[in-house]
């Protein structure tokens, strides 16, 4: 781990033409912007992101209604140094060396290229392994996709040339170079434009309804991204292209960026809602190709009332079957009962989104956070990735930067605590001092990779058009966002719970065993201590709504939630804890040895805030009072709880009961439910020849995921997941 302050790489020099020629010609075309000529990291890839778009392969136009479409990356074609959307420049050092060593006559650029590149700063470095639960210094993001559709991107240009007068006629000023890297920018986009849109000429369907999708597509193109789009469709086709550009990562709040312009096209008879639904199909089969992440639909307005729209709707219907977006409906008191009846098809239809948000909750947990969040600025509250909070079009957030294995920092405190502990207190005393001092560690950690990602990895794309980063002459990862705040991971409450209860009741209520004697059978993987594991399994289970474990739940999160909110990461705001584990809950399990809640060694650790797989017994209703009953208001970088439920709640009579569990959830405090539906049997089935289950989607930590691309051992959590039919 190595300070930022002692970080002993320099830039290289410039390369000589010759040799950015042969770079060109070997498809490298960022690291012969980046070496084409010295400047600040910015500067140079600013120009490398604008080489990039010059050169880089175009797809074909295959007839569908947005282009470009299907799996499509501007920047990852086989090359060696690519761009990625949150770590900036990464080089394949593999692919570098395998080429060095092999590739003839170019051998000598590329190993030129290890030289030069090969030890450029990465800010995910600097974090130690085990806080890296979940997330190491990554970034999800969301343009301001609304403000490009609403004046085009000339007016970014002219922004630019204005602050670009006014900075020279006060004189010197570092913000120079900001500006002139961002027309770089611009012009690599007018590149990209200018080759698909001469791609698309170049296709000429004969076929009179492809001619006609490739007229519109290609009437909409001549005027967006660079100016007002006057329709949907335009603003969709706009939308489409910038979301490509940005590495098809987050659209943030969709339906209010375009509801406006669906809404009066469909009043104008331009398009019907079947119409519409089949583009906005289109775009989320976009999103499905290029493993695209969130899109924020509902939640209130501006006045307090739900922003639901007719494309809300659209969003909803177009989303069944499909694994991506990752849709989060925020819920409002006063949401149309369409909305939510969409919304439950939807994740009756398999496919596990949208998951379901209490935007009254979520509202009310940064006012009182104090993000610094303006009131016109909440509508916009918005989440990246899977689910970690953020503002659309003007925030930056780590999500996520680090993230806390509670059971294996547990595991810690036990072996030197727990054999000579007097009392439950003495042991608690010691855990949350543990938790402390990783919490300290951790938000140190995240603040050096924070200051290290803005002086070696900034984002031109983001700078550009991310609010306020042009108007403040700052770089995104420089701090330039109106918004920035870090969202850290929080993983295996579940067992951590579960295993003070058992350790409470077994050790100090009960005297069944010793503190020394427990943990020799953690030790030893509980081998010939089958009784202890069969007396745990009759202990208080969190999820139940047993307040013997939801006590130790709520006051363990109120103490580590609000430990985490002590610290200022470098680019400011707070840190807000979050449970997304998404796929990691298995991998973080193999380092942790078995805890006292009877979790032998190297098992998955609990996949959601909720209870541990198969341990919620009581019934629904007991399941959300155990999870409400934490502090979910000090945690808003948001608490995944996942559910799974019998298709047959979703009909008759069943759908009203699940309707009022979810109100009753976010009553109690409750902020984000996800559900996944599939029966057991089919589990069975698709665990033992999962090659016959290829469109089976299942809710995972904070997304929806095809069960073929689950490990076995996720897999197997899935299922032990208690289903709920009544």
């Amino acid at each position: 781990m190595q300070p930022t302050s002692e970080i002993t790489y320099s830039l290289p020099p410039a390369w000589s033409s010759t040799d950015i020629a042969q770079l060109v010609r070997c498809g490298e075309y960022l690291a012969a912007g980046f070496l084409e000529e010295e400047g600040s990291p910015l500067m140079r890839m600013a120009r490398g992101w604008r080489r990039q778009l010059e050169h880089a392969k175009i797809p074909f136009w295959r007839g569908e209604a947005l282009y470009p479409a299907d799996k499509f990356s501007w920047f990852q074609q086989n090359n060696a140094v690519v761009f990625d959307y949150s770590y900036s420049m990464v080089l394949d050092r593999n692919l570098l060396i395998e080429r060095a060593e092999q590739t003839v006559p170019n051998a000598r650029l590329y190993a030129r290229l290890l030289r030069d590149l090969g030890d450029y700063p990465a800010s995910w470095s600097v974090l130690d392994r085990d806080l890296t639960l979940g997330g190491n210094n990554y970034t999800h993001s969301i343009l301001n996709y609304g403000r490009v559709v609403r004046e085009g991107l000339d007016t970014y240009s002219i922004r630019i040339a204005e602050h670009l007068q006014e900075i020279s006629a006060a004189g010197a000023s570092p913000a120079v170079a900001l500006y002139q890297a961002l027309q770089d920018v611009l012009a690599g986009i007018r590149a990209a434009h200018r080759r698909a849109l001469d791609a698309l000429l170049q296709a000429k369907p004969a076929d009179a309804q492809q001619k006609a999708i490739w007229q519109r597509l290609v009437d909409a193109l001549q005027r967006v991204p660079w100016q007002p789009a006057r329709t949907f469709y335009e603003a969709l086709v706009g939308t489409n292209f910038i979301y490509y550009l940005d590495g098809c990562d987050n659209l943030g709040r969709f339906d209010q960026d375009l509801g406006a312009l669906y809404e009066a096209d469909l009043t104008a008879g331009r398009i019907d809602e079947a119409e519409g639904e089949a583009l906005v199909r289109q775009m989320w089969d976009n999103f499905n190709a290029n493993t695209g992440w969130n899109v924020a639909i509902g939640g209130y307005d501006a006045q307090g009332k739900s922003s639901a729209n007719r494309l809300t709707l659209a969003c909803l219907r177009a989303a069944r079957c499909h694994r991506r977006p990752n849709l989060a409906l925020r819920v409002t008191r006063d949401m149309p009962e369409e909305v939510l009846d969409a919304a439950l098809d939807t994740i009756a239809s398999g496919c596990g989104t949208p998951a379901l948000y209490n935007d009254e909750k979520y509202r009310s947990a940064v006012a009182q956070i104090d993000l610094g969040i303006r009131p016109e600025d909440y509508p916009h509250l918005a989440f990246g990735g899977c689910t970690e909070l953020m503002v659309h079009g003007c925030s930056n957030v780590g999500s996520l930067d680090a993230g806390l294995n509670l059971p294996l920092i547990m595991s810690g405190t036990l072996q030197r605590c727990l054999p000579t502990a007097g009392s439950f207190a003495e042991l608690w005393d010691a855990f949350c001092a543990d938790l402390a001092a990783n919490v300290a560690r951790m938000a140190a950690q995240v603040s050096r990779a924070q200051e290290l990602h803005a002086q070696w990895q900034p984002q031109p794309l983001r700078t550009l058009l991310i609010d306020d980063c042009i108007d403040r002459g700052l770089e995104f990862n420089a701090g330039g966002a109106r918004y920035n705040w870090s969202v850290v991971n929080v993983g295996g409450l579940g067992n951590v719970v579960d295993s003070l209860a058992a350790v409470r009741e077994l050790v100090f209520a009960q005297g069944f065993i010793s503190g020394a004697d427990y943990w020799r059978a953690l030790d030893a993987n509980y081998a010939g201590y089958d009784a202890l594991r069969q007396r745990i399994n009759r202990c208080p289970r969190y999820g139940n709504d047993d307040p013997r474990a939801d006590d130790i739940a709520r006051d363990l999160c109120a103490f580590l939630f609000s430990e985490i909110q002590r610290y200022t990461p470098w680019r400011g705001g707070r840190f807000l804890p979050g449970c997304l584990l998404f796929v990691t809950y298995a991998q973080a399990g193999e380092a942790v040895m078995a805890t006292p809640d009877g979790r032998l060694a190297g098992q998955a650790i609990a996949d959601s805030i909720g209870a541990v797989a198969g341990r919620d017994r009581s019934g629904p209703t007991a399941l959300i009072r155990s999870v409400a009953s934490i502090p979910h208001e000090l945690a808003p970088g948001t608490l995944v709880t996942n559910f799974r439920f019998a298709k047959s709640m979703f009909e008759g009579e069943q759908r009203a009961r699940l309707k009022e569990l979810i109100r009753s959830y976010f009553d109690l405090g409750g902020m984000q439910m996800q559900i996944t539906v599939v029966d057991q049997e089919t589990l069975r089935a698709a665990l033992a020849e999962p090659e016959k289950y290829a469109d089976l989607i299942v809710r995972v930590g904070g997304y929806s995921e095809y069960w073929v691309n689950l490990s076995q051992n996720l897999r197997q959590t899935v299922l032990e997941r208690t289903e709920y039919a009544n």
